[in-house]
Protein backbone atom coordinates (compact mmCIF):
# COMPACT_ATOMS: atom_id res chain seq x y z
CA UNK A 1 0.00 0.00 0.00
CA UNK A 2 1.30 3.41 -0.96
CA UNK A 3 -1.35 5.77 0.33
CA UNK A 4 -4.98 6.76 0.51
CA UNK A 5 -7.29 8.58 -1.88
CA UNK A 6 -10.63 9.88 -0.63
CA UNK A 7 -13.10 12.69 -1.22
CA UNK A 8 -13.87 15.81 0.77
CA UNK A 9 -17.02 17.91 0.66
CA UNK A 10 -17.15 21.34 -0.93
CA UNK A 11 -13.78 22.86 -1.76
CA UNK A 12 -11.69 21.31 1.04
CA UNK A 13 -8.81 20.26 -1.22
CA UNK A 14 -6.25 19.78 1.56
CA UNK A 15 -6.09 16.93 4.09
CA UNK A 16 -7.98 17.81 7.27
CA UNK A 17 -6.68 17.81 10.86
CA UNK A 18 -8.40 14.45 11.35
CA UNK A 19 -6.64 13.11 8.24
CA UNK A 20 -3.31 14.27 9.65
CA UNK A 21 -3.85 12.64 13.06
CA UNK A 22 -4.53 9.24 11.48
CA UNK A 23 -2.11 9.51 8.56
CA UNK A 24 0.87 10.65 10.67
CA UNK A 25 0.56 7.48 12.78
CA UNK A 26 -0.07 5.24 9.78
CA UNK A 27 2.84 6.32 7.54
CA UNK A 28 5.37 5.04 10.09
CA UNK A 29 4.15 1.52 9.33
CA UNK A 30 4.82 1.84 5.60
CA UNK A 31 8.00 0.37 4.13
CA UNK A 32 9.33 3.76 2.96
CA UNK A 33 7.94 5.62 6.01
CA UNK A 34 6.13 7.97 3.63
CA UNK A 35 2.62 7.92 2.19
CA UNK A 36 0.85 9.45 -0.81
CA UNK A 37 -2.55 11.05 -0.35
CA UNK A 38 -5.12 12.23 -2.86
CA UNK A 39 -8.07 14.46 -1.97
CA UNK A 40 -10.94 14.52 -4.45
CA UNK A 41 -13.49 17.32 -4.74
CA UNK A 42 -16.14 18.20 -7.32
CA UNK A 43 -15.83 21.97 -7.30
CA UNK A 44 -13.59 22.68 -10.29
CA UNK A 45 -14.45 24.74 -13.32
CA UNK A 46 -14.68 23.30 -16.80
CA UNK A 47 -11.92 25.06 -18.75
CA UNK A 48 -12.14 23.26 -22.07
CA UNK A 49 -14.64 21.34 -24.15
CA UNK A 50 -12.37 18.35 -24.63
CA UNK A 51 -12.30 15.21 -22.53
CA UNK A 52 -8.72 15.89 -21.46
CA UNK A 53 -7.48 16.34 -17.94
CA UNK A 54 -5.67 19.53 -17.01
CA UNK A 55 -3.12 20.52 -14.41
CA UNK A 56 -4.17 23.90 -12.95
CA UNK A 57 -1.52 23.65 -10.19
CA UNK A 58 1.56 21.41 -9.97
CA UNK A 59 -0.14 19.05 -7.47
CA UNK A 60 -3.69 19.12 -8.90
CA UNK A 61 -5.32 17.04 -11.63
CA UNK A 62 -8.54 18.51 -13.05
CA UNK A 63 -11.08 16.80 -15.26
CA UNK A 64 -14.09 19.04 -15.73
CA UNK A 65 -15.42 19.83 -12.27
CA UNK A 66 -13.56 16.91 -10.67
CA UNK A 67 -10.29 17.76 -8.94
CA UNK A 68 -7.71 15.47 -7.38
CA UNK A 69 -5.08 17.15 -5.18
CA UNK A 70 -1.98 15.10 -4.29
CA UNK A 71 0.15 15.26 -1.14
CA UNK A 72 2.97 13.35 0.53
CA UNK A 73 3.51 12.86 4.26
CA UNK A 74 6.58 11.33 5.91
CA UNK A 75 6.81 9.71 9.33
CA UNK A 76 8.17 12.80 11.13
CA UNK A 77 6.60 15.51 8.94
CA UNK A 78 4.62 18.22 10.70
CA UNK A 79 2.47 18.87 7.63
CA UNK A 80 1.67 17.45 4.18
CA UNK A 81 3.79 18.44 1.18
CA UNK A 82 2.11 19.13 -2.18
CA UNK A 83 3.20 16.39 -4.58
CA UNK A 84 3.77 17.39 -8.19
CA UNK A 85 1.93 15.19 -10.69
CA UNK A 86 2.53 14.63 -14.37
CA UNK A 87 -0.33 14.02 -16.77
CA UNK A 88 0.41 11.50 -19.49
CA UNK A 89 -2.27 11.27 -22.17
CA UNK A 90 -2.82 7.77 -23.39
CA UNK A 91 -5.19 4.84 -23.44
CA UNK A 92 -7.25 3.93 -20.39
CA UNK A 93 -5.25 0.94 -19.14
CA UNK A 94 -8.06 0.05 -16.73
CA UNK A 95 -10.65 -0.16 -19.52
CA UNK A 96 -10.92 -3.99 -19.31
CA UNK A 97 -11.79 -3.60 -15.62
CA UNK A 98 -14.75 -1.29 -16.21
CA UNK A 99 -17.06 -4.23 -16.96
CA UNK A 100 -16.21 -6.05 -13.73
CA UNK A 101 -15.91 -3.10 -11.33
CA UNK A 102 -19.24 -3.85 -9.64
CA UNK A 103 -18.14 -7.47 -9.15
CA UNK A 104 -14.91 -6.30 -7.51
CA UNK A 105 -16.90 -3.99 -5.23
CA UNK A 106 -19.35 -6.78 -4.34
CA UNK A 107 -16.64 -9.31 -3.38
CA UNK A 108 -13.73 -7.07 -2.33
CA UNK A 109 -13.63 -8.00 1.37
CA UNK A 110 -13.62 -11.81 1.02
CA UNK A 111 -11.23 -11.59 -1.97
CA UNK A 112 -8.82 -9.48 0.04
CA UNK A 113 -8.93 -12.00 2.90
CA UNK A 114 -8.28 -14.89 0.49
CA UNK A 115 -5.32 -13.04 -1.05
CA UNK A 116 -3.84 -12.34 2.38
CA UNK A 117 -4.28 -15.93 3.56
CA UNK A 118 -3.38 -17.88 0.41
CA UNK A 119 -0.29 -17.87 -1.78
CA UNK A 120 -0.59 -17.60 -5.54
CA UNK A 121 -4.17 -16.34 -5.93
CA UNK A 122 -4.59 -15.09 -9.50
CA UNK A 123 -7.32 -13.13 -11.26
CA UNK A 124 -8.56 -13.14 -14.83
CA UNK A 125 -11.35 -11.47 -16.77
CA UNK A 126 -13.44 -14.10 -18.58
CA UNK A 127 -16.67 -14.10 -20.60
CA UNK A 128 -19.71 -14.53 -18.38
CA UNK A 129 -23.39 -15.27 -18.98
CA UNK A 130 -24.28 -11.57 -19.36
CA UNK A 131 -20.97 -9.73 -19.81
CA UNK A 132 -17.54 -10.05 -18.30
CA UNK A 133 -16.91 -12.14 -15.20
CA UNK A 134 -14.01 -12.29 -12.77
CA UNK A 135 -12.24 -15.64 -12.43
CA UNK A 136 -10.18 -16.30 -9.32
CA UNK A 137 -7.76 -19.24 -9.27
CA UNK A 138 -6.04 -20.85 -6.30
CA UNK A 139 -3.47 -23.60 -6.93
CA UNK A 140 -3.96 -26.76 -4.92
CA UNK A 141 -1.31 -29.17 -3.63
CA UNK A 142 -2.23 -31.82 -6.20
CA UNK A 143 -0.33 -31.26 -9.47
CA UNK A 144 -2.37 -29.55 -12.26
CA UNK A 145 -5.18 -28.91 -9.82
CA UNK A 146 -6.74 -25.65 -8.71
CA UNK A 147 -9.85 -24.15 -7.24
CA UNK A 148 -11.55 -21.76 -9.67
CA UNK A 149 -14.13 -19.24 -8.56
CA UNK A 150 -16.16 -17.43 -11.21
CA UNK A 151 -17.81 -14.23 -10.01
CA UNK A 152 -20.56 -12.58 -12.01
CA UNK A 153 -22.96 -9.99 -10.66
CA UNK A 154 -23.63 -11.08 -7.07
CA UNK A 155 -23.19 -14.79 -7.79
CA UNK A 156 -20.15 -16.99 -7.16
CA UNK A 157 -19.65 -20.40 -8.77
CA UNK A 158 -16.87 -22.62 -7.43
CA UNK A 159 -15.13 -25.24 -9.58
CA UNK A 160 -12.43 -27.85 -9.02
CA UNK A 161 -10.09 -27.86 -11.99
CA UNK A 162 -8.08 -31.06 -12.52
CA UNK A 163 -5.99 -30.74 -15.67
CA UNK A 164 -8.48 -29.87 -18.42
CA UNK A 165 -11.46 -31.16 -16.40
CA UNK A 166 -13.64 -28.55 -14.68
CA UNK A 167 -16.02 -29.89 -12.02
CA UNK A 168 -18.71 -27.73 -10.41
CA UNK A 169 -18.59 -27.84 -6.60
CA UNK A 170 -21.63 -27.37 -4.42
CA UNK A 171 -20.91 -25.10 -1.49
CA UNK A 172 -22.86 -23.87 1.49
CA UNK A 173 -24.30 -20.38 1.57
CA UNK A 174 -22.42 -17.61 3.31
CA UNK A 175 -19.46 -15.31 2.72
CA UNK A 176 -17.29 -16.28 -0.23
CA UNK A 177 -14.11 -16.90 1.76
CA UNK A 178 -15.95 -19.18 4.21
CA UNK A 179 -17.42 -21.13 1.27
CA UNK A 180 -13.95 -21.51 -0.27
CA UNK A 181 -12.45 -22.86 2.95
CA UNK A 182 -15.30 -25.34 3.36
CA UNK A 183 -14.70 -26.58 -0.21
CA UNK A 184 -10.95 -26.84 0.46
CA UNK A 185 -11.61 -28.86 3.60
CA UNK A 186 -13.90 -31.18 1.63
CA UNK A 187 -11.26 -31.63 -1.10
CA UNK A 188 -8.61 -32.48 1.50
CA UNK A 189 -10.95 -35.10 2.90
CA UNK A 190 -11.30 -36.69 -0.56
CA UNK A 191 -7.56 -36.82 -1.32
Amino acid sequence: MLGVVHTHPGSLRHPSDGDFRGDSQWVGRLRGREGLFGIGTADGQVRNDELLSEKPQPHVQAHGELLLSWYALGENDQQYRPLDVQLTPGPDLALPLHGIWEIIEEFCEPLERLCRQQVGVTFDIVPGQIGSALAVSMKLAEQNSSLRIVLEGTEAAIYWQRGQELLAVDSAEGPLDRRVYLVLAELVGKS
